[in-house]
């Protein structure tokens, strides 16, 4: 398993975060595979290009704006 797959399957659940998909990562399947923050945003990048996730910016208060990921239909086909 790949962290792309990893990301589209956490996905399927709900929008996440970048730091929410770790989290569950570190939660579901630390057990057998580890992800970091170093793999798990170059594939949310490479899923967004690819058309199989969007991203939205979402605005905090006194923070950064986080971006929430979201699977697509395609990026459901593409997991099945």
């Amino acid at each position: 398993m790949d962290v792309k797959t990893i990301c589209l399957g956490v996905l399927t659940e709900q929008d996440h975060t970048g730091y929410e998909i770790k989290r569950c990562c570190e939660e579901v399947f630390r057990h057998f595979f580890v992800a970091g923050f170093g793999s798990i945003y170059p594939a949310l990048a490479e899923l967004q290009r690819d058309g199989f996730v969007t991203a939205t910016n979402v605005e905090q208060k006194k923070r950064p704006d986080k971006k929430v990921y979201s699977i697509t239909a395609a990026g459901r086909e593409a997991l099945a």
